[in-house]
């Protein structure tokens, strides 16, 4: 069988290697790098400026262990450049594993002309099926901006620190540059149209880490819409807030409002619904010898969600039967604190009418964080009557790497009772979880 997939990006890419690994006959369409915005302009530069940025917040918290330790430099350059370096290892490596593993890449823009034809380089390519990974592109402002008005690329490759920043959107992009650069030196303020950042996740969760981040320095304007980015000295910020019109002044503006599917150039029988193709549980489109995956489909604009997603398409197109399911994705803010989360909302099960019930455990009252020194934040687990988890927040330091416990629960039906009977190592952060699914259960310890 001969795959056809246009896109190199998590999505594209995985699924090259899946069914590549399974014995079909895979061409791999990429007019630009490989790996796409996650690997060369996203989740893992902009993960090593933050573990740059950590890292040096960690010097300033050194005296209460009793060490003292004196800062003698900052090399912005050199931060880069590791920045660089991780993302080109990465870039690298999949780009030989590609052809090694007996997948063809053709580095052009590729045209679906028809069910089962791509065009590219002048030339045409036929398949028994194909994968549409387009990915997004970063969403246009509903305001005029000028022309050196940064993007998420100007900030993750600046040439240097900014005084001030001003960034346009409290999103999870808009927040982690805000750490970053609150860390290093800038004076960073966050101008958010809804009334709490992270429109669309857990607001109580989003409210405690925009907490989090004001002791850091960042200041947020919250309900405040964006009329005009004038470009003066500096540049010069008009919007409304509290219902007066204000003004902001920064050296460097950041905007920040969010990714839109890449839906452009498709042949009519490819149906676009909500800005995004349109697909059913199995990853088909409209025309069933074709699946889309990944950020041009909407939903969690995440890579993971592209792994799984290039997983089930994959699976689908070699005769498996299996269904995507989006609740169990896991969503992770990279800030310090780290927001997590996974499944419904609050929010949701509200606007649902699902009977939920809650329950929380502080990090402050856990052994490992206490020893540690960071003790914000917290679990929050959403269930049922019946135990069953309906979703979680996690906010931590290291709540990416906590969630996936969670996450393991909802895929496998894993009730809230028996996570309270796992037994949890001691001391470890993850025995937080722990605690709160005892809560949950009706066995609390502490």
């Amino acid at each position: 069988m001969r795959l056809g997939i246009i896109g190199g990006g998590p999505g594209g890419y995985s699924a090259a290697l899946r069914a590549s690994g399974k014995g079909l006959d895979v061409t791999l369409f990429e007019k630009e790098e490989i790996g796409g915005v996650c690997l060369n302009m996203g989740c893992i530069p902009t993960k090593a400026l933050v573990e740059g940025a950590n890292l040096y917040n960690s010097f300033f918290k050194a005296k209460r262990y009793g060490f003292d330790i004196e800062i003698k430099k900052r090399d912005w350059n050199r931060i880069q450049h590791f920045k660089e370096n991780a993302a080109k290892r990465l870039v690298l490596g999949v780009s030989n594993l590609l052809p090694n593993r007996g997948v063809e890449v053709v580095r052009e823009e590729a045209l679906l002309k028809s069910e089962g034809v791509i065009e590219a380089g002048g030339n045409r390519y036929e398949f028994d099926r194909i994968i549409i990974a387009t990915g997004s592109s970063p969403t246009p402002p509903p305001f005029s901006v000028p022309g050196d008005i940064w993007n998420s690329d100007d900030a993750l490759n600046a040439l240097r620190i900014p005084s001030s920043l001003l960034i346009i959107g409290g999103g999870v992009i808009g927040l982690e540059f805000a750490y970053i650069f609150v860390s290093f030196g800038s004076k960073v303020q966050v101008v958010e149209l809804e009334s709490e950042i992270l429109p669309g996740e857990d607001r109580d969760s989003a409210s405690n880490l925009r907490r989090n981040l004001e002791k850091k320095g960042i200041r947020f304007y919250l309900s405040s819409r964006v009329k005009e980015v004038r470009k003066e000295d500096g540049f010069k910020i008009i919007f409304d807030f509290e219902g007066e019109e204000g003004e902001l002044e920064s050296e460097k503006v950041l905007l920040s409002i969010g990714r839109s599917p890449n839906v452009q150039g498709f042949p009519d029988g490819i149906e676009i619904k909500n800005r995004a193709i349109k697909v059913d549980k199995y990853l088909h489109t409209s025309i069933k010898s074709i699946y889309a995956i990944g950020d041009c489909i909407g939903g969690n604009l995440l890579a993971h969600a592209a792994y799984k997603e290039a997983e089930v398409a994959v699976s689908n197109i070699i005769g498996e039967n299996m269904e995507i399911d989006e609740r169990v994705v896991p969503r992770v803010v990279y800030t310090n604190p780290e927001l997590a989360s996974v499944g419904f909302t609050e929010e949701e099960l509200l606007e649902k009418g699902m009977d939920y019930e809650k329950a929380r455990f502080p990090f402050s009252a856990n052994g490992r964080a206490i020893a540690s020194g960071e003790t914000s934040g917290e679990v929050k687990i959403l269930y049922n009557k019946k135990g069953e988890i309906l979703g979680a927040n996690i906010l931590s330091c290291e709540a990416s790497e906590l969630i996936t416990q969670i996450s393991l629960a909802m895929e496998y039906g894993i009730d809230v009772g028996k996570v309270s009977r796992v037994v949890f190592p001691h001391p470890a952060r993850s025995e937080v979880i722990k605690e709160a699914a005892s809560i949950a259960d009706g066995n609390p310890v502490h």
